[in-house]
């Protein structure tokens, strides 16, 4: 028997895309109700697994959506339990089969304006239905709908898990205006969500950059640029291998490369790297490119500073590292040469270059790196920041795929030339450089870059966090991070919080869930729960701008990623 409140007929004309209140998928009616849920008796529920001749009804089943009557609205809800109880709350042979909805928001039937949380609760007798598709579609997409007769930007990302296989489109702003996260355990599809937004993205007059951590999206096509860092053993015609030189990393990052020790070892290498900045400025001051202090006048080298201390403090001044070692040691000269010569440098202080010897052991290592070749050996390949200069300014090209596959992790070089990408990025932001040509930034593998330290002794100095300040504040400048990881518990919490938008893959580690809790605070302990049990491919959205948790299949992109693991069936025969 349904409710004792009455529902509209299925006959009755809608202004939504379909009959909230359709029969056919008559659940039952509410026997409690809470703050933020209801209990609902299933009418015609088999009893203990068995049919009892009741009618025929839509089954119930945990995770559904469901629309409960309320007057003038319509509450959208969600399924997050089934039980079977008797009066006295204990299991029997005529035990009810009894829903606890979660309600989540609520449709005006008249107008179909849709609003988050409940505008009023339903009564005890409310009917409840199990939510047509279109109707999940229509809460899903009730952020992107404006009152302009222009058609809205859409990316085609997934489809509702029914039969029909709804589709769902979001706008830009619902993914990207707030910043975005993918997570998921390897293989659960986040792979495929990356590469079907980036493809989304490319369909319009869009930019965004892809730093591929793993190589995996090669295939990518429309509107696409690919380049390189690394000797790519399987590079492809259209990608063009890419340097970073030296010169254009700061003085942090150089630190965080060489890992200077001690109290003795910064301030020579800081030294020596201006010495060499002004010894290229100012020649006439240098031997052989080097500027020799032992018992030298400070006078000339003070004036010639000072001629060109704006040049020399410019973060992209240029010197000749391959001299680095060799003025460290010219730096290792006492502070004067008497109490009455302040204005001459004094002779070799042995302790300062027994100290810096183990830095300059280094640093030779360092700089004859074949892994860091792209760093400090560029031999004229383009700059990855000249790069992505030219890729803003191209209006043909949608996306830049930076592959960072090959280069090395030794000295933190991959992610030291990430943080660069990064810090370049969100200098041209506050140029205001995207504020008609909005920019999205995905970051592939983001454990790997975020609010990374350098190892050691000195590496609260030196810390990689250029796109933790893009997730800060790169929203006021039309920049936007989405960031993809498999390790959400090694984001920093600071970083994930700023995620206005959170699509979720299957999660099976309970830390990773944890931060996934506190990230959004709107998601529900049984959309939490589900989070284990997602299959391949599906993913559950929560936002701001989605009223409600949202489950769904995204669509196959048409570039797959090369994410497959090991074919033992075939290589093991």
């Amino acid at each position: 028997m349904q409710g004792t409140e009455s529902s509209p007929s299925s006959a009755t004309v809608h202004p939504l895309l379909a009959n909230p209140y359709d029969h056919h998928k008559y659940l039952g009616t509410v026997s409690q109700i809470g703050k933020s849920s209801v209990r609902v008796a299933l009418s015609g529920a088999p009893q203990n697994g068995s049919a009892n001749g009741a009618e025929p009804y839509e089954a119930a089943e945990v995770g559904q959506y469901v629309v409960v009557s309320s007057g003038k609205h319509a509450i959208f809800g969600q399924i997050s339990d089934i039980r079977l109880v008797d009066g006295s709350g204990g299991v029997g042979f005529d035990s009810q089969a009894v829903a606890t909805i979660q309600l989540l928001s609520s449709i005006e039937t008249t107008s179909g304006f849709i609003c988050a949380g409940v505008v009023a609760h339903p009564k005890i007798g409310s009917s409840a239905f199990v939510a047509h598709p279109k109707i999940v579609q229509l809460v899903a997409e009730s952020k992107q709908r404006k009152g302009g007769q222009e058609a809205a930007v859409t990316l085609s990302f997934g489809h509702l898990p029914d039969i029909d296989h709804t589709p769902v489109h979001f706008t830009p702003e619902m993914l990207f205006g707030r910043h975005c996260a993918l997570l998921g355990t390897t293989g659960a599809g986040k792979s495929w969500s990356v590469a079907r937004l980036v493809e989304e993205i490319s369909r319009f007059r869009a930019k965004v950059i892809l730093l591929d951590a793993t190589g995996e999206f090669g295939a990518l096509t429309r509107g696409t640029h690919h380049v390189h860092l690394g000797r790519d053993p399987n590079a492809h015609k259209r990608s063009t291998e890419v340097s970073l030189p030296y010169n254009q990393l700061t003085e942090s990052d150089l630190f965080a490369i060489f890992k200077p020790r001690g109290q003795s070892q910064a301030p020579k290498l800081r030294a020596a790297m201006k010495s060499l900045k002004l010894a290229r400025l100012s020649p006439k001051l240098a031997l052989d490119g080097c500027i020799i202090k032992v018992d030298k006048s400070k006078l000339h080298y003070e004036a010639e500073y000072s001629r060109f201390f704006s040049e020399i403090e410019k973060v992209d001044a240029d010197f000749d590292i391959t001299k680095l070692t060799r003025q460290i040691e010219n730096e290792c000269v006492k502070p004067q040469r008497s109490p009455f010569e302040p204005e001459y440098w004094g002779g070799v202080n042995g302790a300062d270059q027994s100290l810096c010897v183990p830095l300059i052991t280094r640093i030779n290592d360092i700089i004859g790196s074949e892994n860091l070749e792209p760093i400090f050996k560029p031999d004229g390949k383009p700059s990855l920041i000249t790069a992505i200069d030219r890729f803003v300014k191209d209006e043909n090209s949608s996306v830049l795929r930076v592959n960072l596959q090959y280069l090395s992790f030794q000295h933190n070089a991959r992610e030291i030339i990430a943080n660069a990408a990064g810090r370049h990025l969100l200098k041209l932001a506050r140029e205001a450089r995207f504020r008609e040509k909005p920019l999205v930034v995905i970051v592939d593998e983001a454990h790997q870059f975020l609010n990374r330290t350098t190892e050691g002794k000195m590496q609260d100095e030196y810390p990689l966090d250029a796109f933790a300040d893009i997730a800060k504040e790169g929203r006021k400048y039309a920049l936007s991070i989405c960031i993809a990881t498999q390790r959400p518990r090694d984001i920093p919490e600071g970083v994930l919080s700023q995620m206005g938008t959170l699509i979720v893959h299957r999660l099976i580690n309970h830390l990773d869930r944890a931060v996934v809790e506190r990230a959004s605070g709107e998601i529900d302990k049984s959309t939490l729960e589900s989070l284990p049990t997602l299959a391949p491919g599906e993913a559950v959205i929560i936002g701001v701008d989605f009223p409600v948790p949202l489950l769904l299949r995204v669509n196959a992109p048409k570039a797959r990623p090369d994410s497959a693991g090991a074919d033992y069936q075939r290589f093991w025969r």
